[in-house]
């Protein structure tokens, strides 16, 4: 995330807007997880575990939406 959603004020690494002082610390956690299970999702992949690659990439898109989330997703329905 580059921008507030709601001030449009540009965003550092700190957990709240310098702006307005909207709090961001559950959304970066949350993105901080998503990261993580498609990191897992890839693993699993690379261990020939399609299921589980999945399931942890689908979790990941669920968390936050990134074209490599969805490009994992893609790869791993396709036949």
């Amino acid at each position: 995330m580059e921008r507030c959603p709601a001030c449009r004020g540009r965003l550092a690494q700190e957990p709240a807007c310098p702006r307005c002082g909207c709090d961001f610390t559950l959304v970066r956690r949350a993105q901080a997880q998503a990261r993580q299970l498609l990191v897992r999702a890839l693993r699993a992949w690379a261990d020939g575990d399609l299921g589980k690659a999945a399931a942890l990439a689908q979790a990941a898109a669920s968390l936050e939406r990134t074209r490599l989330a969805a490009s994992v997703l893609r790869a791993l329905r396709s036949p």
